[in-house]
């Protein structure tokens, strides 16, 4: 997986507190709506660049209770945790939404540049 810059962006993490109530939210979600469906925690802080796993903690566990993602582990309870992205309209609106604050942290550049 490659890096993303975007969970670092202050309008990403604004626009994802107005919208979501939760700075890394957005991210977490146009990651997970940008894969193949199935995500591992540790591998997704990679990719956004977030020095722990705990920064995905509430994103992952509120997506899960709201059915967007579903948890799946292991039978015999040992190995790595996955997350399985459930079809719903909010992964492309999530998408959406980034495209939104790059564009805005774009013109915001271009004008004060």
């Amino acid at each position: 997986m490659s890096s993303v810059s975007y969970a670092q962006s202050e309008r990403v993490q604004e626009l994802s507190g107005i919208v979501f109530g939760q700075k890394h939210r957005l991210a977490v979600m146009a990651a997970i709506a940008q894969s193949d469906g199935l995500v591992n925690p540790t591998d997704l802080a990679e990719e956004l660049g977030f020095r722990a796993q705990s920064a995905l903690q509430k994103p992952l566990q509120a997506l899960t209770a709201a059915g967007l993602l579903t948890r799946e582990g292991r039978a015999d309870g040992i190995g790595r945790v996955y997350y399985r992205r459930n079809p719903h309209t909010l992964w492309a609106a999530a998408t959406e939404l980034l495209n939104q604050a790059r564009a805005d942290e774009l013109r915001t550049s271009v004008t004060s540049g």
